[in-house]
């Protein structure tokens, strides 16, 4: 009887462990497939974030697409010392923007005593110096060039020029602004270093080490040791030795372009020494291009910096030939962009859902004499060309902060105004310099003021004498008050008014009491 217990219950206590031990798979594979079901929703509701993000930038850039906030860069490389940002490519964030996709723009932040490790690039590079001071250095013909560098400081480093700088402030950051016009693929740019290690890597790394063998003539144990130590980065730290040997062999930049095009004189250029091209109480404008900067001759390019007093605007302008890339270096304001492009896309749009609309209606009424279609289609085939006609603007209104870039097309016309607590302050890179020329359409200067007056009567549709009334009341030319001002200027003007209003009324008053009294006493002698 036992014997039989036993052959039971072995049986039994098998099943029972198979079906637990199947329970407890079955149960570990449904955590784990609640487990991933949770990873996919997880990673599904990242990814809807950034798509959302994503969505939230396009439609940014449809509806400003030449404006780009501090935020629009990515860094490019950073270290515990500094970094480097780039801004995406311009025909990447825009169609219309197209005219400049082998451009791009990189911001370098680097820390005091800070050092960019050597490198070239295949993409011409135009730097202009936002804050502190340093050495930059360029190898190009087997000739090396070494040139201090401040704030106002524009200097060139040509595509596979080896170009390394420091910063040689103690104290403060080194920001310099860069703009890039690639070669290889337009819009996209490398750097490539030669002196490296693991971070960043040596291109020399990457031959096999027989080729490094028989290049260096020195064995790999050396060669990998070498080339193996650096890890920390592309900016690096110096020490104030090494800052030191750096200085010593700069020369001072852009005292020496005064020489070109008569001498044979390079290196940087200052442009807050140079005289400004235009100023007044409300601003200043000062430029380097191909004539003052033999470096920037072959580029096609002019660097200006605008510094708008605070409460002040520039006049508006628009340039014939350029294409301005600005980057906001200090301050507060806001910027008017006049785009036709931004109207036409609107207006196709409305086009669209009318079109949408009357193939709509055709189909309801299929049944209807194909006479009255016809008649109808024709009626609104000129409602269309005469809306196409009909030229309109897109005004994009732009807030302007410290690292904000906003692009200003060929022809549109412009303006820039700072806020009333702060200066503004604007680097631009003019792209096709060449024979641009900038027209402004208010102030002294402004194109419309030179029209024939029988043109100005037919465009207005007034007379010549109210039209130069108006055209010629703004005196200032480049910078003009601001809106603020201006309507402070009114306001105190017409306290003014009432003031001198208040004024004669009592003289006025005054003058019937004494008439009056005398009145009297004539009356009463």
């Amino acid at each position: 009887m036992a014997t039989g217990r036993v052959r039971t219950t072995l049986p039994f206590l098998l099943l029972l462990g198979t079906l637990l031990f199947a329970g407890a798979v079955a149960s570990s594979r449904e955590r784990g497939e609640q487990q991933r079901e949770q990873g996919r929703h997880e990673w599904r509701g990242e990814e809807s974030e950034e798509r959302e993000q994503q969505q939230e930038q396009e439609e940014f850039s449809r509806r400003k697409p030449y404006v780009f906030g501090r935020r629009s860069f990515r860094r490019a490389a950073r270290s515990e010392h500094g970094t480097i940002r780039s801004l995406r490519p311009f025909h990447e964030a825009s169609q219309l923007l197209r005219g400049i996709r082998d451009y791009r723009v990189t911001v370098l932040e680097a820390s005091p005593r800070a050092f960019v490790l050597p490198a070239h690039a295949d993409a011409h590079s135009i730097g202009y110096v936002v804050q502190g001071e340093g050495v930059v250095t360029t190898i190009e013909n087997g000739e090396r060039r070494s040139y201090t560098v401040r704030q106002g400081s524009v200097f060139v480093a040509p595509a596979g020029a080896v170009t390394y700088l420091a910063n040689t402030d103690g104290r403060r950051k080194l920001v310099v602004a860069k703009l890039l016009r690639t070669i290889s693929v337009p819009g996209h740019y490398q750097f490539f270093f030669g002196a490296g290690g693991r971070n960043p890597e040596s291109v020399v790394s990457s031959f096999s080490r027989t080729v490094q063998r028989a290049a260096f003539k020195t064995s790999s144990d050396r060669l990998q040791k070498l080339f193996g130590r650096q890890d920390k980065g592309v900016i690096v730290r110096a020490t104030e030795q090494q800052v030191r040997d750096l200085q010593r062999h700069a020369s001072e930049g852009g005292h020496a372009q005064q020489h070109w095009p008569f001498g044979e004189a390079r290196g940087p250029i200052n442009i807050l020494d140079q005289r400004p091209t235009i100023g007044n109480r409300h601003g200043q404008l000062y430029e380097a291009d191909a004539r003052s900067f033999r470096d920037l001759a072959e580029h096609d390019v002019r660097v200006s910096l605008v510094n708008i007093t605070a409460g002040s605007m520039s006049a508006p302008f628009y340039n014939t030939r350029s294409i301005k890339i600005a980057y906001v270096v200090d301050g507060e304001g806001h910027a008017e962009i006049v785009c036709p492009h931004l109207a036409q896309q609107q207006q196709h749009g409305s086009e669209t859902q009318r079109e949408g609309r009357r193939r709509s209606r055709e189909r309801e009424q299929e049944s209807q004499d194909k006479s009255k279609q016809w008649r109808r289609r024709r009626q609104e085939g000129s409602e269309s060309e005469s809306e196409e006609e009909e030229q309109r603007y897109e005004t994009i209104r732009a807030r302007l902060t410290r690292g904000t870039l906003f692009v200003v097309p060929v022809g549109h016309p412009v303006v820039e105004v700072a806020s009333r607590d702060s200066n503004l302050q604007i680097v631009c890179f003019e792209v096709q310099a060449q024979r641009n020329e900038r027209v402004y359409l208010a102030g002294q200067d402004s194109v419309l003021r030179k029209l024939d007056g029988a043109a100005k009567e037919l465009a207005f549709q007034a007379a010549q004498r109210e039209v130069d009334e108006v055209l010629r009341a703004q005196q200032d030319k480049g910078f003009l008050q601001g809106p603020e001002q201006e309507s402070q200027e009114r306001r105190r003007e017409g306290e003014e008014e009432e003031e001198e209003e208040e004024r004669e009324r009592g003289r006025r008053g005054r003058r019937e009491e004494v008439a009056e009294m005398l009145l009297r006493m004539a009356t009463e002698g």
